[in-house]
């Protein structure tokens, strides 16, 4: 288990925890802050992590840019968000936050798997 303060800041893309949350709770008709309302299947509004995949799906073809043959997955939104906190506050912080035991799975999810910019 891990505790995050609210006011945790990511400066890359100018967000604060707290606001994030905020924002969830404005849209949610339930007491989950991701839910999509009270249905049939979904009594309480939960979200089956497969649904939660699928709008992530929607939102991207949604938004109207143009992805090569490999499309950022929901997953991806976690490996990026782990890459800009080390640059931030560093692979130890990164690790906590992801809840890993060990370094070497940070190191993989911090790893940009080729896909980084080179500056020239």
């Amino acid at each position: 288990m891990i505790a995050v303060p609210l006011n945790l800041e990511l400066h890359a893309v100018k967000l604060r925890l707290g606001t994030v949350i905020d924002r969830c709770r404005l849209a949610s008709t339930t007491n989950f802050m991701i839910s999509a309302g009270i249905r049939k299947n979904s009594p309480d509004g939960s979200l089956h992590p497969d649904g939660l995949t699928k709008k992530f799906v929607a939102a991207r073809k949604a938004s109207g840019l143009e992805f090569e043959e490999n499309p950022p997955t929901f997953h991806e939104i976690r490996s990026l968000a782990s890459r800009l906190y080390s640059v931030e506050k560093g692979e130890e912080f990164a690790q906590r936050l992801l809840g890993h035991k060990s370094a070497v799975m940070t190191k993989k999810y911090l790893d940009p798997r080729g896909k980084e910019y080179v500056l020239v």
